[in-house]
């Protein structure tokens, strides 16, 4: 290709979900000739419904939710824990979560609400390619460090940047590549996956409303644990949206593997529990999505930054796989730092490895890399506590509906009953030791 002929900008994003938006928008809003490169049709293509937290896109674009097409704001959170055909329920909110700024939590449809976010992008001026593959970088090694100055995508034409912000997501084919060539240090520990499995069930919003007893435009989010997911390690979770409920578990992959279970049974097995079947009841299946998550966890973070390129969002393992489940506004806060970084780059003119190294200090004082960091042993305490996830709730349920089942008995033999039953078959030792790892999860 000709000198003349090469469509060179100041910057290049590979992913168009919220770490490749953010990154875009900022460097976009910094006056970066900012190009966006989208393998689905559109943003959000490969996307169905769930939760987003906003603190960081609202310090982006503030009071975003008066324009953006938020389906339903969170207002009651509840964790359920799962026997046979029982159930123990935490249930808590707050008026306040109810107004402005709604705790930053809200239910969308990805599809609408990542199309909307490109949008915002393209009014700040970056240019987005959406049906266009990223196959790999292209590099420069003048001067004798290979340094990424492009992007190849599929049918080989070719796009060229001083920096290049890696967003690929957790199947990160280009930011794998990326590591091995530039190289890029990997973590401590091997990145692990789950498999995120969703179904959209519509129902009518008046029966929404009052299944889950909400008001106007409240919400709900749900947080599942226990017997459907016996011999695994995941949980489930539904989500109330205007007129569909957004319901599916994640669970690690190799568990699924070591199980002899598809994620399928999974699913059918988890809509089969009464509780949830009476949710869902009466609704039809919209849409099914799965997707890969990365939750290896802190200790599976490598380096961020090289020459000429940073890496953000799913694609470097930013995702709290804790009791907060916290993807998206760490994925934001990262692409906002990495679009922070390269407009301090363009001043400098220098986007190698040590000019981006500004990055990484961004993304180290910044709350996702806290939180990671303050739930860094979810990952082994889930691997070698897994009576966590089933057992121990199953003895729970058992243990309150014996306590309070009515008999002939005098109520403290009945309790009594109650206790023997939960305590036989518990491992002791293992069920305090557990109890003790179980705080890095909250």
């Amino acid at each position: 290709m000709a000198d003349a002929d090469r469509v060179k900008v100041d910057a290049i994003v590979v992913g168009g979900g919220p770490a490749g938006l953010s990154a875009a928008h900022t460097m976009a809003s910094a006056g970066l000739e900012t190009i966006v490169i989208e393998r689905g049709e559109y943003a959000g293509a490969k996307n169905v419904g769930g939760l987003v937290y906003g603190t960081v896109l609202n310090r982006m674009i503030p009071n975003f939710f008066e324009h953006a097409p938020v389906e339903r704001s969170v207002a009651r959170r509840e964790l359920i824990f799962l026997g046979a055909g029982e159930h123990v329920r935490l249930t808590f909110g707050a008026e306040e979560w109810a107004r402005p700024p709604f705790n930053h939590t809200f239910i969308v449809h990805r599809s609408q609400f990542d199309r909307w976010f490109a949008r915002q992008v393209e009014a700040a001026g970056a240019t987005l390619l959406e049906g266009t593959v990223a196959e790999a970088l292209l590099y420069d090694t003048a001067g004798g460090a290979r340094q990424a100055v492009g992007v190849r995508v599929r049918g080989d034409e070719e796009f060229f940047a001083n920096v290049v912000v890696l967003a690929d997501g957790a199947n990160a084919l280009v930011t794998e590549q990326a590591r091995r060539e530039l190289p890029l240090a990997p973590g401590r520990v091997k990145q692990e996956y789950a498999v995120g499995v969703k179904e959209i069930i519509a129902l009518p919003r008046g029966r929404i409303e009052d299944r889950f007893n909400l008001a106007g435009n409240e919400g709900a989010a749900l947080d599942f644990f226990g017997v459907p997911f016996e011999g695994i390690i995941g949980g489930g979770f539904l989500y109330t949206a205007r007129e569909t409920i957004h319901l599916g578990f994640a669970a690690r992959i190799e568990s699924l593997r070591h199980a002899g279970i598809g994620p399928s049974q999974v699913m059918e097995r988890f809509k089969e529990h009464p509780l949830v079947r009476r949710y869902i009841e009466g609704g039809e299946l919209q849409e099914y999505s799965a997707h890969m998550i990365p939750e290896g966890g802190f200790n599976a973070i490598g380096a961020l930054a090289g020459n000429g390129v940073m890496i953000a969002g799913d694609a470097a393992g930013f995702v709290n796989m804790s009791l907060y489940k916290e993807g998206t506004n760490h994925a934001m806060e990262t692409g906002r730092a990495a679009g922070e970084t390269a407009a301090e780059a363009r001043k400098c003119g220098d986007f190698s490895a040590r000019g981006l190294a500004g990055y990484e200090r961004r993304v180290r004082g910044g709350v996702a890399y806290a939180d990671l960091r303050r739930y860094r042993k979810v990952p082994e305490v889930l691997e070698s506590s897994p009576n966590l996830l089933s057992l121990y709730p199953r003895k729970v349920n058992r243990l309150l509906v014996e306590f309070f089942t009515l008999t002939d008995s005098p109520k403290r033999a009945q309790q009594r009953k109650a206790i023997r039953n939960f305590l036989r078959g518990l491992p002791k030792f293992r069920f305090i030791r557990d109890l003790i790892r179980a705080r890095h999860l909250a």
